[in-house]
């Protein structure tokens, strides 16, 4: 996940999912507000994506409990 930036005028795009979606967002913004030319503060912005480790743990734990009884529930019936 990327997100586009112009320092240049200080604009920065919605996050793009895919390396298409930026390219065409960096397009878009060329052509709207720099007539088609490339500015010198442009760049790309990685947004960084929250993994299984990145959860607190306590948060974890409680996870973990809740799909236990969850499960134990479902096997009682």
């Amino acid at each position: 996940m990327k997100r586009y930036r112009c320092d240049d005028c200080g604009s920065t795009s919605p996050v793009c999912m895919t390396d298409g979606l930026y390219q065409a967002e960096a397009r878009r913004h060329r052509n709207l507000a720099h007539a088609g030319l490339i500015p010198d503060g442009e760049r790309v912005i990685d947004v960084p994506v929250a993994g299984l480790m990145d959860i607190p743990r306590g948060q974890a734990i409680a996870s973990a409990v809740l799909l236990v009884v969850l499960v134990a529930a479902v096997f009682m019936r």
